[in-house]
């Protein structure tokens, strides 16, 4: 079906409804029409763009959180791993993992959005460099198929998306400095200048460099992104936007899971080459959004996005397959044989998404439509080398600083094209205390192996239907269900068969606060998401997969911010999850999904003084703690679980601010486990470390 017919296809259904509208209300403000001009002093918030409709978060049927910019500055958050600890239910990406892995969120992986458009999707390249530039960020739980896309299918556990600061009609200027342990130093500025009553620009910019405790390890971060609005009258918004992060590293391969807590090893050292080149990770984005109000209660918005990602990533590191630490006679048993690696790859990508927004009555019921289509076009090309062959010994009990990296030859190269045609349908409807949703999606996904697969070249047809309801309690508390289905491409897959889309289904129900009486807000949820078609091997052919897997991830979380006064936020979540394969050829059934706590929480307290001689003072303090998780299938080693601890402090004398945040501050030893090559690795969590940041805002 082409892009033209879909377009026709949703406004032929969606239209006459519109055009019938009876009483239409006055116009509700959508998350994207909000424009923060100054710092909040409040973690709460009722809106999220991931919704893509005006409707408040109490009458969603869907588990949503958001992490305001109010709340990202109080905590010092630096990096996106840091701020998703905060949530429930979310296994963050670390920096050092970005080209391997995605966040997790119930239990499977999660794709990161930045202002509701998908980038690429298959790995966390696109990661943000800092959190600098953030207004905020949203983190949507469960299949999110019906509003969102691309690259190689849609979220099917969860989406992060995060909000970009934008230029507005408000002068003002940030400056901010931050230095710390690891001989880390960074210095941002935030300008934005209206130009006009109607033209405003914004440039926001960010150089950062650091080491880390893993010896010989140095970081390199830069952020560039300006940007520019235009409101040529009161129906109209245009938005341009382009974003440039840049990251170096040294690539650390983690620690073999048997040398933890072998007294021998240190924890600290580079487990690795140190003259390995830096991985590299380059991201630019150009986007354009239009905001165009045609009718009173009926709206258009138009987004175009190119997204060109550019890493190289170089790295020694054991291969467990290959050769078993210890195992060979030339090696003592504090070794492991290393080999070198090189996976560089480009990606291109065009997407954009074009939706009309109605709100009308017919009779006593409200509506609000969202109708769209969306269309996306992914070009990955990729290349791999490994020394596979010419291995070198490294002892991990010996020196610090080994060289021994050898270029290796790219052999195995990879060119996939990928290809989404999508149109989506949804109403939400209140009836007194009771609102539902209904919505439909259908995409066509296209799968081009063009080189290095097994040469699939086919289309798949799939529609995601959700479903949910919410009933108001109460002023302020709800009670919601919902049911939401996933699909997304199975790539890099081998078999005898052509591969078809992985799916979810996902069930889930709770409650919603948003009691502003007592300052109590948030969700607390049960669930449970059933994936299929997962790849897993064939028990007859070597070397061959066959999409007979099952895994499924069932809990409960909870997300509560209180805040009963100006002077005191308290942030509480918790989650308890359940995430094991039900069916699969290699692995036991009943076998704990890897890298997923069972428990996992976090509470995060600050008092603010409002008034004497110590008014503008502000104390902090949280604790987070996770439960011991598998670290590989089938028979991954396990790490135990950990608490830390961490305190905050801050000072605003005037337009002038200094802050203090001390991570693990009493100095608590633990792993955490570490995705590389799907090997049974982990890394040592940072001893205690703090760094001061010291910040104008005129």
């Amino acid at each position: 079906m082409t892009k033209t017919c879909l377009l026709a296809s949703v406004a032929a259904f969606c239209l006459p409804a519109i055009a019938h509208a009876q009483d239409a209300p006055p116009e509700r403000w959508t998350p994207d029409d909000i424009v923060v001009t100054g710092e909040r002093e409040t973690y709460r918030t009722d809106e999220a763009s991931v919704t893509r409709t005006p409707v408040p978060l109490i009458e969603t049927p869907q588990s949503i959180q958001v992490l305001t910019r109010a709340f990202i500055r109080d905590q010092e958050l630096n990096t996106l791993d840091e701020a998703l600890r905060n949530v429930s239910g979310v296994v963050p990406t670390l920096p050092s993992e970005a080209v391997l892995a995605n966040p997790i969120v119930r239990g499977f992986e999660a794709e990161i959005f930045t202002d509701g458009l998908i980038g690429y999707g298959d790995t966390a390249v696109i990661d943000p460099a800092s959190l600098w530039n953030a207004e905020r960020v949203e983190v949507a739980k469960g299949p999110t198929s019906t509003l969102f896309g691309g690259g190689t299918g849609s979220p099917l556990g969860g989406l992060i998306n995060i909000v970009s600061k934008t230029a507005n009609d408000t002068r003002a200027f940030a400056f901010r400095v931050r230095a710390g342990s690891f001989d880390e130093y960074s210095a941002a500025a935030d300008a934005n200048v209206p130009l006009s009553s109607t033209l405003a620009i914004r440039l926001v910019g960010e150089a950062q460099t650091n080491g880390d405790y893993i010896d010989a390890v140095k970081v390199d971060r830069t952020l560039i992104a300006p940007s520019i609005r235009f409101a040529p009258s009161d129906g109209t918004d245009i938005v341009a936007r382009l974003t440039h992060t840049r990251v170096e590293q040294l690539e650390y391969a983690g620690l073999p899971a048997q040398f933890r807590d072998d007294p021998r090893v240190d924890r600290a050292r580079f487990t690795g080459a140190v003259d390995a080149p830096r991985t590299t990770i380059d991201n630019l984005t150009y986007q354009l959004e239009l905001k165009q109000q045609l009718t009173e209660g009926l709206t258009l918005n138009a987004r175009l996005r190119r997204y060109e990602s550019a890493f190289d990533e170089r790295a020694t590191t054991p291969f467990f397959g290959f050769y078993p630490c210890g195992a060979a006679s030339f090696l003592n048993d504090t070794s492991c044989p290393q080999v070198s690696a090189r996976l560089p790859a480009d990606i291109g990508e065009w997407t954009g998404d074009l939706s009309l927004t109605g709100e009308f009555t017919t009779g006593a019921i409200e509506h609000v439509v969202l109708a769209g289509v969306q269309a996306d076009r992914t070009d990955y090309d990729a290349a791999i080398g490994f020394t596979l062959f010419t291995p070198f010994a490294l002892d991990y009990a010996g020196p610090a600083r080994v060289g021994g990296f050898t270029e290796p030859t790219l052999n195995q190269f990879i060119t996939n094209r990928y290809k989404t045609n999508a149109a989506y349908l949804q109403d939400q409807v209140t009836i007194g205390p009771v609102h539902l949703l209904g919505s439909i999606r259908y995409s066509e996904l296209r799968l081009e192996e063009v080189a290095g697969g097994a040469g699939n070249n086919r289309s798949y047809h799939e529609w995601d239907p959700r479903i949910g309801a919410t009933l108001d309690l109460t002023e302020g508390i709800s009670l919601f269900a919902g049911y939401a289905t996933g699909s997304r491409l199975a790539i890099f897959f081998s078999g005898a068969e052509p591969p078809v889309p992985e799916r979810s289904e996902s069930f889930e129900g709770g409650f919603k606060f948003a009691l502003a009486s007592v300052g109590l807000s948030g969700t607390i949820a049960a669930y449970r998401i059933d994936r299929s078609n997962v790849p897993t091997p064939d028990p007859n052919t070597f070397g061959s997969s066959v999409q007979v897997g099952k895994q499924r991830s069932e809990g409960v979380e909870a997300d509560l911010i209180f805040e009963p006064t100006p002077a005191f936020s308290l942030l509480a979540s918790y989650a308890y999850t359940d995430a094991r394969v039900l069916a699969d050829n290699a692995i036991p059934a009943g076998s704990r999904l890897p890298r997923v706590p069972k428990h996992s929480g976090r509470l995060a307290a600050r008092y603010r003084v409002q008034d004497g001689g110590l008014k503008g003072l502000e104390l902090g303090a949280g604790v987070t703690a996770n439960s011991g998780a598998v670290m590989t299938l089938p028979t991954g080693a396990k790490t135990d679980g950990y608490a830390v601890v961490d305190a905050l402090a801050s000072y605003r004398i005037g337009q002038a601010r200094i802050g203090l945040r001390v991570d693990n501050l009493l100095n608590t030893d633990y792993f955490i486990p570490y995705q590389y090559l799907a090997q049974d690795v982990v890394r040592p969590g940072n001893p205690r470390s703090a760094f001061v940041t010291v910040g104008f805002d005129l």
